[in-house]
């Protein structure tokens, strides 16, 4: 894909748009609520009229699986056939990717500025690089360099790994939510939702009401309400465990990129002591762990640069539709 294009990011909840101009710039980010459209279609046109534009090159990524040509958002009510979609837009090209795709080379194309470091490590500048975010869901995914030298993105569904407990109290959660899902994974409590049902479940065993109904206002309860700072904790022994796992399977000694909106909104609720002493906590492979380092992305708009990137990939190129 080349020249001009609109880029769109969706996730379970916000659906994000940007151009791309003839020098490769990202201009006119406007950011809608996934919720206030009944279709993708309907928000790419308000996006367009509301910039006078017109369009013939589309970059989306989106949370879900993308080799077919039926795109069901996993956390959204959207979905299009990419066939049908790029001839009721008058496309010239259509590319779809996986939205930690996306958030995989955002992790390679944004400033030094843009991260918060919490393991300093050492990093192998030829090595992997494994990038995972609790969102609306749990995205996962990674980078690697190609025989060209060129940054080539990993997309994978690794959210959706089964959840494992290493503690008592984990073990105590996880069986409790057996009874109600028939698989538990990673996901269903490393996400915004997930961080809810933890305390949820936890509210539930120990016989009180739950004070808080959405991740924000256990956030603003934080102080007052232990099962909040207990489900705060579990949730970041979860992560921290899911993480390790997903480096030592990629070999991802050039570090461990921490994507999507939780974890910035958690800001200093979010225990990171606790996540990197669960990173570690791998026996022999601890000291490898230890060296490998993790840096938290504080770009809500990651997404779009990454699929700027995307577009110029060479990699990706195969997966561009044309009518």
């Amino acid at each position: 894909m080349n020249g001009s294009a609109v880029v769109a990011d969706i996730g379970g909840t916000h659906a994000r748009f940007a151009t791309i101009d003839q020098d490769g710039r990202l201009d006119r980010i406007r950011i809608y609520q996934c919720a206030e459209f009944q279709h993708f279609s309907e928000a790419y046109s308000q996006y367009l009229q509301e910039h006078q534009l017109v369009n013939r090159s589309l970059a989306i990524a989106v949370a879900c699986p993308t080799g077919r040509d039926l795109i069901d958002v996993t956390n959204n009510t959207w979905s299009f056939s990419k066939r049908e979609l790029i001839v009721e837009l008058s496309l010239d090209e259509l590319l779809v990717i996986n939205d930690f795709t996306a958030q995989s080379l955002a992790s390679v194309s944004v400033g030094q500025d843009s991260f918060e470091t919490i393991q300093q490590g050492q990093e192998d500048q030829f090595a992997p690089i494994f990038v995972i975010g609790p969102g609306t869901g749990l995205g996962v995914g990674g980078v690697i360099v190609d025989a060209n030298n060129e940054w080539t993105p990993l997309s994978t569904e690794g959210g959706h790994v089964t959840m494992s407990s290493q503690t008592e109290d984990e073990w105590r959660l996880l069986t409790v939510l057996r009874k109600e899902y028939s698989h538990v994974s990673a996901e269903r409590l490393i996400s915004g939702p997930g961080l809810l049902l933890i305390y949820r479940t936890l509210c539930a065993s120990e016989g009180v009401s739950a004070r808080a109904c959405s991740p924000q206002v256990m956030i603003e309860s934080w102080k007052d309400d232990p099962l909040v700072r207990r489900s705060l904790e579990l949730f970041s022994a979860f992560f921290g465990v899911v993480a390790s796992d997903g480096c030592l399977t990629l070999g991802a000694t050039g570090g461990c990129v921490i994507a999507g909106g939780v974890i910035p909104k958690l800001g200093e609720h979010f225990p990171r002591d606790i996540f990197l002493d669960r990173f570690r906590a791998k026996g022999r492979f601890t000291d490898y762990l230890s060296n490998i380092p993790i840096k938290i992305l504080l770009d809500s708009e990651a997404g779009l640069y990454g699929l700027q990137r995307a577009l110029t990939t060479r990699s990706l190129q195969r997966y561009v539709v044309r009518p």
